[in-house]
């Protein structure tokens, strides 16, 4: 009877090992990201337009999950505490030419591993993928938990 219980028990350890999902993060590629559209709507509160993300089923997939993604560090304060992980560099990012909203990520870094990172370091960041609808005080992507691999 006790090997009857302990062989099932064995093959589901086995399998749990074999599914990298079940001990890893998933890695994410900024095409991935790039799965959302946008409608300006007008917001009778704020009194501007904010633009409104329809997220794609690809992209949607990772919502709340674990992912891992590599970019470019794009301090936000002078004091290097708050960052943007940019797909291109600081002088073609979001903020400063024509790339749009889907090619930054908003890191919400753990205390353990908040640092000085320089302008345009290029760096990897595991941590989980948070999706806003509507940017108005995020990024549209935020990867909260975050930390260097």
């Amino acid at each position: 009877m006790q090997n009857s219980i302990k062989l099932p028990l064995a093959i589901l350890f086995f399998l749990f090992l074999q599914n990298p999902l079940a001990i890893a993060q998933e890695p994410i590629n900024w095409s991935y990201l790039a799965d959302v559209t946008f409608e300006e709507k007008f917001s009778e509160d704020l009194g501007y337009k904010l633009h409104h993300a329809t997220f794609g089923k690809m992209v949607s997939e990772y919502e709340g999950k674990e992912v891992e993604i590599s970019g470019y560090m794009i301090p936000m304060d002078p004091m290097g505490i708050t960052y943007v992980l940019s797909k291109n560099p600081n002088s073609s990012c979001f903020f400063c030419g024509g790339a749009g909203p889907e090619t930054v990520l908003e890191l919400e870094i753990k205390a353990s591993a908040i640092r000085r990172y320089e302008v345009d370091d290029l760096k990897t960041f595991k941590g989980i993928l948070k999706m806003n609808k509507v940017n108005d005080k995020q990024l549209t992507y935020v990867l909260t938990e975050a930390e260097p691999k």
